[in-house]
């Protein structure tokens, strides 16, 4: 974890690294008030995603009357080469040219370059049907080389896309941004399976190749509507080969010196070769098994489509509560479980159960693929400078693509004998693959987690909870230090708040002070030991826990202290504790005070846990209390301490809840023969 911070904070995005103009476009983006818009709101975002959906619609639609064309329905007729075939010359120019489109994404309007792809794929579309005549003689690949042509302009639409995306919506929609286009596009795959099977089972392919250049025309339109920002840093007028070279050369250099994107890049190579596999033996096994037409082969290509659109939408649901990292381990393990499901229904003499069974198996494949995918695209668009994010995007259609071919050539290059035959041993060694893909993915993430795997699951199981259910979003840096004693501290408002400490500070664990009854509960027990909370006996002077408090303060360990004490209702007084000043004063623990909004307030445990919340936490800088520290230890030293701490914590809240609290802030009573300075009573307003 210290690692991937590190890395993240050297690239040029985290570093400020970045040319004047790129920051000018970032000033422009908020200033026309893109940051500030909803996604569905945001007029720009929504012309892209119609725009994708409508493109991906076009990439689709003629596929099933392509393999009509060679009559991928007769008994003797090997229908897993003829896909694999098909998918290999789509994607080989992708393969072929996404750097240099990637590179050109970074270099020109990407808007254009979008618009330029789909007006060439209207043209090639109409020209289809002839297309093939001319190429029909070809021998075995001729059938499929127009494909060529829609590959070539679909590897310059796609990392056009992606890195235009970023420049149109805030970082913190990406996730949701990633998975509405998505899902959009698995609808609209859907929607082609469906339309293109109806097409090719009742109609002349011809009529499905003019319906997809409609597509294509339709795309261009929306794409036109389109109102970027300016991006004026990587408009350059002219230059040499050489640094031409130099610019495409960077983005393998950007992609492959970046460990995170490294990292990504291999998994989302890793999920299209899979992907690969079962899309090009899918229509074997839809005839061969469950004895289907090419209608049926739509079917269940759509029914991969609404496990896309059901993963996106759960994307969409919960927003950035689940982070990226996890959902890609998630996501492997699914799409492993529904490629078993897949594989069994091969083996399966009853052809209903068998279609029961795989279809089940194919959904939750597309439910959890296309949660590995939107979050490596979220992952790379949030790493990723604007400047590079084209070329990198090229770099990963590269590998995708090739991962593709990899998979698509090994079934339709040689001349297998009846390998439809073996369909489920494939799709077996391909679930195999993907399980281990995410023990990968896991073992990664444990080797740099700061935590055991115990602890990395509650603290992941808890930043969850917090950003869905307690809609926690943290205002700011936090200033906790990353090694050395910390007391954090702030206002205290229900039982909920120690989870919103825990997670606006997730790279440290934090061990709290907290009520003994409440260390009593069965599972509340087994949380509190875990984290090393110390317990405390309310209403006594608990000498004991104190002094575990300052060991564990000596031991370089962080503590979690409310200085308001217990949880404090809206009516009540405040009365403030000077446990926190006193442990900083005698330990030299740095004070990091915090200030909690947004919280509603409950006396009861359980109820404040349960409450749906809005919550924010804004951290402030270490409070100063090197003087206090200097002078001579007493009362009066720590209560202006106290104050001190306490004023710090205030500055961070918003004006009216600050005055509200100084209000209900109640002046200590001195106990007998201790009269307090005139200093110390100003410490202390009512």
């Amino acid at each position: 974890m210290h690692q991937r911070r590190r890395e993240m904070e050297s690239s040029p995005i985290r570093t400020g690294k970045i040319r004047p103009q790129e920051r000018n476009n970032v000033t422009m983006r908020l200033s026309t008030g893109t940051g500030k818009l909803s996604l569905l709101r945001n007029a720009n975002f929504v012309l892209l995603w119609c725009a994708y959906g409508v493109s991906v619609l076009g990439d689709h639609l003629a596929e099933l009357a392509l393999l009509k064309t060679q009559r991928a329905l007769d008994a003797d007729v090997d229908i897993t080469p003829l896909a694999a075939r098909m998918t290999m010359m789509f994607f080989l120019p992708m393969f072929l040219f996404a750097p240099i489109s990637g590179a050109l994404a970074d270099r020109l309007p990407r808007r254009g370059l979008m618009v330029f792809a789909d007006g060439v794929r209207v043209v090639v579309m109409l020209a289809f049907a002839g297309l093939l005549a001319w190429t029909a003689g070809w021998g075995r690949w001729g059938a499929f080389a127009p494909l060529l042509l829609l590959g070539m302009f679909a590897s310059v639409f796609s990392p056009a896309r992606a890195a235009l995306l970023p420049t149109l919506v805030r970082d913190d929609q990406l996730v949701r941004a990633n998975a509405m286009i998505s899902g959009l596009g698995i609808i609209a795959t859907m929607a082609a399976a469906l339309i293109g099977g109806y097409l090719a089972k009742y109609y002349e392919p011809r009529v499905a190749f003019f319906a997809d250049a409609g597509t294509f025309f339709l795309s261009g339109l929306f794409l036109l509507a389109i109102r970027p920002p300016a991006r004026t840093a990587t408009q350059a007028t002219s230059s040499t080969f050489s640094q031409r070279f130099g610019r495409l050369k960077q983005g393998f250099s950007y992609a492959f010196a970046h460990r995170h994107v490294r990292e990504l890049i291999a998994v989302a190579a890793l999920v299209w070769f899979c992907g690969s596999f079962v899309l090009s033996v899918l229509p074997a096994v839809v005839r061969d098994c469950y004895g289907g037409d090419l209608q049926s082969i739509g079917f269940y290509k759509a029914i991969i489509g609404a496990g896309f659109v059901t993963g996106s939408l759960g994307l969409v649901f919960l927003g950035d509560a689940l982070r990226p990292e996890l959902a890609i381990t998630w996501g492997c393990y699914g799409v492993a479980v529904g490629l078993g499901a897949l594989a069994g229904s091969v083996f399966i003499s009853d052809t209903t159960t068998a279609a029961i069974i795989g279809g089940t198996g194919i959904f939750l494949s597309g439910t959890f693929g296309v949660t590995v995918m939107a979050s490596v695209s979220s992952l790379i668009q949030k790493t990723v400078a604007d400047r590079y994010r084209g070329r990198v995007f090229g770099v990963s259609d590269v590998c995708t693509s090739g991962a593709l071919l990899a998979a698509t050539g090994f079934l339709g290059v040689p001349k297998w004998e009846r390998i439809d035959r073996w369909v489920g041993w494939i799709l077996i060694a391909v679930a195999v693959i993907m399980f281990g893909a995410g023990i990968m993915t896991l073992v990664v993430r444990l080797r740099r987690a700061v935590y055991g795997p115990l602890m990395l699951f509650l603290q992941n199981g808890n930043e969850f909870l917090t950003r869905f259910w307690y809609r926690f979003q943290r205002i700011g840096p936090c200033t906790m230090p990353q090694t050395g004693a910390a007391i954090v501290t702030c206002n205290h408002v229900c039982s909920a708040d120690p989870l919103l400490l825990c997670a606006a500070a997730k790279y440290r664990p934090i061990s709290f002070m907290i009520a003994a009854e409440y260390a009593k509960l069965p599972i509340v027990h087994w949380v509190i030991k875990q984290v090393d909370c110390i317990p405390v006996r309310r209403g006594t002077r608990d000498t004991s826990s104190t002094k575990e408090a300052i060991r564990n303060l000596n031991a370089g360990r962080a503590m979690g202290i409310f200085i308001e004490g217990g949880i404090v209702a809206p009516t009540d007084p405040i009365r403030l504790k000077d446990g926190v000043a006193m442990l900083a004063l005698k330990t030299g623990a740095k004070v990091i005070p915090v200030y909690l909004t947004g919280v509603k307030h409950h006396d009861d445990m359980l109820h404040g846990l349960f409450a749906r919340q809005h919550a924010r936490a804004t951290f402030g800088q270490p409070v100063d209390l090197s003087d206090l520290a200097a002078a001579e230890q007493n009362r009066d030293t720590t209560r202006k301490a106290t104050r001190r701490i306490y004023d710090a914590i205030l500055a961070l809240a918003p004006e009216e809840e600050r005055n509200e609290r100084l209000e209900r802030l109640v002046t200590p009573v001195p106990r007998a023969g201790n009269n307090p300075s005139s200093e110390e009573a100003a410490e202390y307003p009512k």
